[in-house]
């Protein structure tokens, strides 16, 4: 394991405190791991931000648009941008838990089939957070409508919160904090560019499933507190909007308004 090396990619919009305090969790892994973190602002950090980063945390290698160009594509810059064996994808409004990194690669390593891998996300207040979910069909967001577990073999779209306590293959977690291979990642391919906000985890991971024999996993033993919806929150009623247009994208793509 000492000779393996992540990049730490941040895409970052917004919330420059909860972006300083991700980072400060990245560089305490960094004692006991090797790796590189690179940001790519969407043009949120302004002077005495970057300043503050250049300062304080001159390890780091940051990318700053003049426009925000979206989720998607923030992640495809910093990927391409990296240089080590493994990526680690991280949202700006996350914070490590301690030997987090050590523990996912160490799982990466021990499972020669994972392309993937996804700590347990935890709020502030350090409640489990709902990160993991199966794709969502037609059937599997009606039956999450209609809160029903389970209707001959049709499942519920989120993973229960016992289902995330466990080590288990799973179809899409959140890339809000997710460990990938490199191979895996170019056999894949890069996050989708037509999903600029939200499904371009879901249509990654779904491609992940129906190009390559990789699997996705969840590690209990990882952990990441995330202040979810930091960023996304503040677009408003515009967030609803932008998540139904990716579903739509997402059916049109895959086919599954023919199903």
């Amino acid at each position: 394991m000492k000779n393996v090396e992540i990049s730490f990619i941040i895409p970052h919009w917004k919330h420059n405190d909860l972006l300083f305090e991700c980072i400060s969790s990245i560089r305490s892994e960094l004692e006991y791991i090797k790796g590189e973190i690179i940001i790519i602002d969407n043009a949120s950090l302004d002077n005495s931000s970057a300043e503050h980063i250049r300062v304080s945390f001159h390890d780091v290698k940051c990318v700053r648009n003049s426009s925000n160009l979206g989720y998607a594509k923030a992640v495809n810059q910093g990927v391409k941008l990296s240089s080590k064996d493994v990526l680690f994808l991280l949202n700006n409004d996350t914070i490590l838990l301690k030997n987090t990194s050590e523990n996912l690669l160490s799982f990466l390593l021990k499972h020669p089939d994972a392309g993937a891998v996804s700590p347990v996300l935890y709020y502030p207040d350090g409640k489990p957070q709902i990160s993991c979910r199966r794709f969502p069909t037609p059937a599997a967001l009606l039956l999450e409508y209609l809160d029903i577990d389970k209707f001959g073999p049709f499942h519920r779209w989120k993973l229960r919160i016992k289902e995330h306590m466990k080590t288990a293959v799973v179809q899409q977690p959140m890339m809000s904090a997710l460990m990938i291979r490199r191979e895996c990642w170019d056999a894949v391919g890069p996050l989708d560019e037509r999903f600029p906000i939200f499904f371009n985890d879901v249509d990654w991971c779904y491609r992940l499933y129906k190009y390559t024999n990789y699997k996705i996993y969840l590690c209990p033993g990882a952990g990441v507190i995330h202040h979810h919806g930091a960023s996304t929150n503040i677009m408003g009623y515009r967030k609803k909007i932008e998540w139904y247009k990716g579903l739509i994208r997402f059916y049109i793509k895959h086919g599954f308004l023919l199903r």
